[in-house]
């Protein structure tokens, strides 16, 4: 166990000491004194849970030799003096193919740290091409490198789960403390609703507070309809809707008043039996004296309206007139578009399209998905989401559009 900061992945642990002057009445005394700093950050990926790694088939063509252009890096042309620099230095053969070396020269290309060597009477420094590509441009903000160099960098880069942390942000400190058996970093592995079970069997009255809290705000997650993802999921890779929903969870919790909220369509990729708790988290904001305002356009969320406002009577430029304002029930009786079909219900069709060709998934285990198997079809509604997913689940990987 040990202090909040132990298990905070933003926190790194600090050792230190040194000599001290203490003034101790006319005297003067040194003293010696160490100090340290117990945060919970991995030291290998400083708590990105993920290290860089260079694909180096993207630095050479391996069938060509250094002087017949092989090194495919930005300004490492072979007349360019870095390239001049490789040649002449000894430790490799600049006129055999890249895929003809031996180990020591294919290490010496790509992997030797800073050496001196004489090249024509000067002292120049040599260093093995992934060594070089790392400090000269992984080292820099990428968003200040030149399109063409920032191109061949989202090329050459990949990422790769911390071999140290196993992509859990923290250090062997913090993931060796454990309660009945789980660690942080087992906990934010869960998904929430068994951690929220979980969390619900700890009974220790001196944490009985912080317990209780963090029940709360994990029932509140459930509720919701997001009990299926876990603490450690990625914000960037949450949908619109899923990510409104963490934000009104953390709302929900914050002791704040007569402060307006503004959500854009919140039921996004929600399930329709979720759209009941989805209600009842706003009305929980509303209750607490704040102003909820809703751009949403399911009739579920609309009927829970205190005051509705119809904007219309079409979309785009055909839209921006405020075509009804009042009562839900004022809403049902009125001749706008939307009061028309506020009771409407979605019919089946008789028959529906044919699809044209599938996208095959096999085997997809991105976040909670255990080894699913599906067949989408590649043209319809749901093309955000359809490929936001596909980003995650085949990152790196080749398509063959053919």
């Amino acid at each position: 166990m040990g202090p909040p900061n132990a298990f905070s992945f933003n926190i790194a642990s600090v050792h230190g000491g040194g000599a001290l002057t203490v003034d101790r009445g006319p005297e003067q005394k040194t003293v010696r004194r160490t100090f340290s700093l117990a945060g919970g950050m991995c030291p290998r990926c400083e708590g990105r849970g993920q290290v860089t790694d260079i694909d180096v088939t993207q630095l050479y063509d391996p069938d060509k030799s250094v002087n017949e252009g092989a090194i495919t890096v930005p300004g490492y042309k072979p007349t360019s003096w870095p390239v001049q620099i490789i040649v002449a230095s000894g430790l490799i053969d600049p006129d055999k193919p890249i895929r003809d070396y031996t180990d020591t020269e294919l290490h010496n290309f790509l992997y030797r740290e800073a050496t001196k060597v004489r090249i024509s009477n000067t002292n120049q420094t040599y260093e093995g091409l992934v060594v070089r590509v790392r400090r000269s441009f992984l080292s820099k903000d990428r968003d200040a490198l030149q399109p063409h160099i920032r191109a061949f960098v989202d090329r050459a880069v990949t990422f790769r789960t911390c071999p140290d942390c196993d992509g859990t942000r923290l250090n062997e400190a913090a993931r060796s403390s454990k309660i009945r058996g789980i660690s942080i970093a087992d906990a934010c592995a869960m998904q929430i609703s068994d951690l929220a079970e979980w969390v619900r069997s700890l009974d220790e009255p001196s944490v009985a507070p912080l317990v209780a809290t963090l029940q709360h705000t994990l029932d509140s997650f459930v509720e919701i309809g997001l009990g299926y993802l876990s603490l450690d999921r990625p914000s960037g890779t949450l949908s619109g809707g899923e990510a409104q929903r963490v934000r009104m969870v953390r709302h929900l919790g914050s002791s704040l008043t007569d402060v307006t909220y503004v959500f854009d369509e919140p039921t996004i990729g929600l399930h329709p039996h979720d759209i009941q708790r989805m209600n009842e988290l706003l009305l929980r904001l509303r209750d607490k004296g704040n102003t909820v305002l809703v751009v949403e356009h399911k009739p579920e969320v609309i009927a829970i309206a205190d005051h509705v406002i119809d904007l219309g009577p079409g979309a785009g430029a055909q839209g921006g007139t405020v075509c009804f304002a009042g009562t839900v029930d004022g809403l049902r009786a009125s001749s706008t578009l939307t009061g028309r079909h506020l009771g409407d219900r979605v019919a089946l069709k008789d028959t529906v399209r044919t699809p044209v060709g599938k996208l095959e998934i096999r085997g997809a285990t991105t976040h909670n998905l255990k080894n699913v198997d599906v067949d989408i079809p590649p043209r319809g509604a749901g093309g955000g989401h359809r490929g936001g997913w596909f980003g995650q689940e085949f990152a790196g990987a080749r398509v063959d559009s053919g």
